[in-house]
């Protein structure tokens, strides 16, 4: 049996119990012959009442709060071309706070379709789903690298083709990604450090901070969707809005 008719079936018998609560003079619990009820009766309601929850709360929190399955390898999402579009569209070196902007281009077909390969591969329709499976992507695929030198700025086919970026060209990508299938993204940058916040006015409070954004960092391999780094959570921020 699907699992709608399971929900659908145990919502009539849940009906079906009120209406009798409703209606004593109907559907009386069968009394034993010396006029009390019968508790047998009363362990088949309560055993009824526990599918019931069984069945609906696993299922209603599997639609608020879904996870995606298989998110995919880089390799199922490359751009076909990924070196001509690493020439198109190059880095910024010595690039400043505001040219992250220059940076973003969720409009773009290729990041568009690198975007809905990953959502659709992992999820049915849910922008919750797609956010996680995107965030999971970058923090799966893309290794880390400390920043160079001198600080650079790369694109988001640079990140995709070398595989590996500092903190500024994962949350470059990880933005272009989100914004792409129309997720609100803004810059939280911290001393040394910048990350990617979201807003996803359905997702379940656990996930949110004070004013309503996610967090999400990709740099750190044992933070899930959400979550941050200890040694992030006291420091100060400033936002950048894409």
């Amino acid at each position: 049996m699907e699992e709608d008719e399971l929900i659908k079936e145990a919502e009539q018998a849940l009906r079906e119990l009120e209406k009798r609560h409703a209606h004593p003079d109907t559907g009386k619990i069968r009394k034993r012959d010396n006029g009390k009820p019968n508790p047998f009766s009363y362990l088949l309601v309560l055993i009824l009442l526990l599918l019931i929850i069984m069945m609906v709360v696993p299922y209603y929190g599997i639609k608020i709060d879904p996870a995606p399955d298989d998110v995919p390898a880089i390799a199922e999402v490359m751009p076909y071309g990924i070196v001509l579009l690493v020439n198109e569209t190059p880095g910024i070196p010595g690039g400043s706070r505001a040219d992250f902007l220059k940076l973003i281009m969720p409009s773009h077909q290729d990041v568009r379709n690198m975007a809905a390969r990953i959502a659709t591969a992992s999820c049915r329709e849910s922008d919750i789903c797609y956010a996680k499976a995107i965030f999971y992507f970058v923090r799966d695929n893309i290794h880390y690298v400390g920043d160079p030198p001198n600080n650079y700025l790369e694109s988001p086919f640079e990140t995709i083709y070398s595989r590996g970026a500092d903190c500024d060209g994962l949350a470059i990508l990880l933005a272009n990604l989100e914004m792409a299938v129309g997720i609100p993204v803004r810059f939280a940058f911290i001393p040394d450090h910048v990350y990617v916040q979201i807003k996803l006015d359905d997702a379940p409070k656990k996930y949110k901070e004070e004013d309503g954004w996610i967090s999400l960092d990709p740099t750190c391999k044992d933070c899930e969707f959400g979550e941050l780094p200890y040694s992030t959570l006291n420091k100060r921020k400033e936002f950048l809005y894409t």
